[in-house]
């Protein structure tokens, strides 16, 4: 659907106006279920379309997102109030709305519910329900909507809210149009050039007349035609395509202890790790649509979006487990057994949505439908991995005095050179291990709808219904393959060291060349060998109805519904017994039909200030790895994993009070409060013992999933944006923007019985930052645009690890970005973008911050280029 004319007017007005224009669109603004972005959507557009709206919303802009230096769709979203990004390899990668894990948040793109690439790679234990917005890059992206409270039209998946991308439609065109920017970067951390950003878009409304094509807005008005085909320019396109390319480099420390969170610090091991990555994210698609008079149009639009993934990682480990450790005030001296593990891997994430939808207006009744197809896809082509084994018994200090633990000082103390290549041979006869995997979500979805007015409370009153079929399939499918290259000596496989490695302060060991690895292991391998204990394939079929009625009377709006959701899934995996042997494949069906309703109220107080009170309703399914039985047995790190096809979904109830005041030119201040309760929350949850399939291992976790009867997160979410343009100039230009989340949430972690020290404990939800914050000065004027932008994600609970002093969790992180801008011509702009200036890491520790696990540094990444627009 289009953008209606008066809300279209409205944005001409308030364009003009500032924020006079506000009260003309209280009375009839359509639902924003209904607004799609047509061009590129401007920032003062996109505030009309949040104040429109029956419910509870946060629209950013085109204009808006390429203020930023964002890489991909998440890291757009993490500007947002109430959202938290999570970051990994140097990008964002997940979002938590109002701080639910991602798991139980929505996703749509163009309407479509979009799907999970890898079920085995989501974060919180999730299991494939959380959507990867970095395989969306900021150039395939219209427009983003956050959507807080859900009405009956939309999917109830969602606890914590939903997004919506927004892609470049062909409707609404009104001239030929242009699009595009090109930039170029430096990556210091290891010295590498990139990222390369490429994107264009083009699009044109046309018709044919005599013969003769006609293009609106480049050739002279022909008319309005007679008969059926009454629009002179029935036909519109738009095509879109969209390239990132980077090479991001990165350090690691991480390191394993006996007993975490104890006084008697004792260390199993100390690892210095080397990243090198090269991602390449691509997106692309378009649009088909045909509108032959007012009454009737028709559209087929295809978008593609993903990345190709290339890592290469060198690990030094220093394994002390095996020797005594002497305390030295800061740090320890002992003895250390050396290893180098290298490895070649390379994986693909790509999405596919095709739509095939209309609508028609049969008098005042509104009939609109569509026809998708949906998949997300995951492949792992290959995954090299060996261990060669160094010195044994070398002397060895760490010392952690005054440096948080971030740039602990290790010490060689016997004259042995960890990086002499020499010293080193590869392990378990010539293991050389490859593994692939190949997964596939697949969804069809049917919907249609149809509004009608009525009269209630008064003439503009409407109600809504509609109907919807979504046939989902996922599968995971995973391959390993033992290949043997025979005794070898790590010294003709090696090239040099890393003389860069975290700031100059480590040796990294030898460089392991995993090409001549590859190339070794490629000789002598043959088919991969299928894993069972990994599969996993699901069917989930869901039918939905629902019926909603919108009116108003006087300064009051009400949106009222229910939504019925029938689900019917089957979820198929391998049993295995104790001793890992394979016991035949089973298939658990689940059907369970629930109910939705939902009471929505909006309440005008003046052209400027609005008010809102909610109630919504939400469903979050079991993650296809949580209720799958699929095993997943992970010998390095000892843990054994495994789905529970007994667990229940989590459902919540959502109260949201909010207060809008909207500002001239697009501006805002806000605050709102809300109250979410869920019933059969799931979580992880962890034991300890042993098991044959990971032998000599004494202390094996295994972790499965379960329901909790209870859990809440209540908070406060605040934002303000304004441009202060009634300031003398040149100072007209300066704004702010800010937005602040908080959010008090509980649940019990451990009963008595599963807690590790014999008593309930209790926490935050999984995923959940207190605070989380982003503030920006900007400006805005003659030409120039200067933003400067902080992001701050507090720590979070990351994962269950059978006792609170054992919990992993998420240090928090700040963040601060430059984005600046010069229009040289209305057609060309030169940009220059330097991101991560105070170089935060991401960093997790064990149950606090002074048993840190992890600490990745990316430095800065800058970034200049030109945009144009024609």
């Amino acid at each position: 659907m289009r953008t209606t004319a008066k809300t279209l007017l409205l944005c001409s007005c308030a364009a003009l106006w500032g924020g006079r224009a506000w009260a003309a669109d209280a009375a009839a603004a359509p639902s924003i279920s209904e607004i799609v972005v047509t061009a590129p959507r401007q920032e003062v557009q996109a505030r009309v379309e949040q104040r429109a709206a029956p419910n509870m919303v946060t629209l950013q802009s085109a204009e808006t997102i390429a203020k930023y230096p964002d890489f991909n769709a998440a890291e757009s979203l993490g500007r947002l109030p109430g959202i938290s990004l999570s970051s990994d390899t140097g990008e964002g990668r997940f979002i938590n709305i109002r701080g639910i894990d991602g798991n139980l948040d929505g996703a749509t793109f163009g309407g479509v519910p979009l799907l999970n690439t890898n079920p085995g790679g989501t974060y919180f234990s999730g299991g494939g329900r959380a959507v990867e917005f970095d395989t969306i890059p900021v150039g395939s992206v219209d427009g983003l909507i956050v959507t807080y409270t859900g009405l009956p039209d939309h999917e109830a998946e969602g606890l914590g809210g939903s997004v919506e991308m927004t892609p470049r439609t062909a409707a609404g065109i009104n001239r030929p149009f242009v699009d595009g920017a090109a930039g170029w970067g430096y990556e210091p951390a290891h010295s590498h050039d990139g990222p390369l950003n490429l994107d264009l878009a083009a699009g044109m409304r046309f018709g044919f007349n005599g013969g003769r094509l006609v293009v609106l807005g480049r050739d002279a008005d022909v008319g309005v035609g007679s008969g059926w085909i009454s629009n002179p320019t029935p036909f519109s396109v738009v095509l879109t395509g969209s390239l990132r390319n980077d090479r991001r480099g990165f350090d690691d420390i991480e390191e394993d202890y006996n007993a975490p969170g104890t006084k008697d610090r004792t260390y199993q091991d100390i690892q210095l790790r080397h990243y090198d990555y090269h991602r390449s994210r691509f997106g692309g698609g378009g649009e088909f649509d045909f509108r032959p008079n007012d009454n009737h149009n028709w559209y087929l639009r295809a978008n593609v979006a993903g990345y190709i993934e290339a890592v290469k990682k060198n690990r030094l480990t220093f394994d002390v487990s095996a020797y005594d450790q002497t305390a030295t005030g800061s740090g320890f001296r002992t003895k250390a057994d050396l290893n180098v593990a290298p490895t070649d891997e390379r994986e693909t994430h790509r999405n596919d949505i095709y739509v095939l939808g209309g609508k028609d207006i049969f008098g005042k009744t509104v009939v609109d439908y569509r026809v998708s197809y949906s998949s997300a896809s995951f492949d792992v082509d290959k995954n090299y991995n060996a261990k060669f084994v160094g010195p044994a018994g070398v002397a060895f200090s760490y010392d952690n005095s005054a440096r948080n633990g971030d740039f602990p000082q290790l010490k060689i103390l016997d004259g042995t050179d960890p990086n002499n290549a020499a010293l080193y041979a590869i392990s378990g006869k010539g293991k050389v291990t490859n593994s692939q995997e190949h997964d596939l979500d697949r969804e069809t979805a049917y919907a249609a709808n149809l509004l009608t007015p009525v009269r209630v409370l008064s003439d503009g009153d409407n109600i809504k219904v509609g109907v919807e079929v979504r046939l989902r399939d996922k599968s995971q499918n995973r391959f390993n393959e033992t290949l043997s290259i025979g005794p070898t000596s790590l010294a003709p496989l090696a090239s040099g060291t890393f003389t860069n490695f975290y700031r100059n302060g480590y040796a990294n060991g030898p460089n392991v060349n995993t090409l001549a690895l590859r190339a070794k292991a490629q000789a002598v391998q043959g088919p991969d060998t299928f894993n069972p204990s990994g599969y996993f394939n699901a069917r989930e079929d869901i039918y939905a109805g629902y019926a909603q009625y919108e009116g108003t009377s006087g300064p009051l709006g009400v949106l009222a519904g229910v939504r019925v959701e029938s689900t019917d899934a089957a979820y198929g995996n391998y049993v295995f017994d104790g001793n890992g042997t394979n016991r035949g494949f089973t298939t658990t069906p689940r059907r369970y039909t629930n109910i939705f309703p939902t009471v929505q109220l909006r309440y005008t107080v003046s052209p400027q200030l609005l008010m809102r009170a909610t109630y919504s309703t939400g469903i979050g399914r079991p993650g296809f790895n949580q209720i799958a039985g699929a095993v997943t047995v992970d010998v390095d790190n000892g843990v054994i994993s495994s789905g529970n096809p007994k667990l229940r979904p989590t459902y919540g109830d959502n109260f949201d009070l909010d207060v809008e005041y909207y500002l001239p030119a697009g501006g805002i201040a806000q605050i709102g409060a809300f109250y979410k309760t869920f019933s059969d929350y799931i979580v992880a949850r962890q034991t300890t013992g042993t098991d044959p399939r990971i032998p000599g291992n004494p202390a094996v976790k295994f972790v499965t999933f379960g329901n909790l009867p209870d859990a809440y997160a209540r908070g406060v979410q605040a934002a303000y944006h304004q441009q202060f343009s009634n300031l003398a100039a040149p100072f007209n230009g300066l704004g702010m923007d800010a937005n602040l989340t908080f959010v008090d949430s509980r649940i019990q972690e451990y009963d008595a019985a599963t807690s590790a020290i014999g008593v309930a404990e209790y926490g935050a939800l999984p995923g959940t930052a207190r605070f989380t914050a982003n503030l920006a000065g900007f400006y805005e004027a003659h030409g120039l645009l200067v933003r400067l932008s902080a992001e701050y994600v507090g720590h979070k609970l990351f994962t269950l690890g059978g006792t609170k002093a054992n919990d992993v969790l998420e240090d928090d992180r700040t963040t601060l970005d430059l984005a600046t801008a010069y229009h040289l011509t209305p057609a060309w702009t030169v940009y220059f973008n330097a991101k991560n200036l105070t170089n935060a890491p991401l960093r997790f520790y064990i149950g606090n911050p002074s048993f840190p696990i992890q600490r990745e540094f990316y430095d800065v990444t800058y970034e200049a280029g030109v945009k144009f627009h024609f």
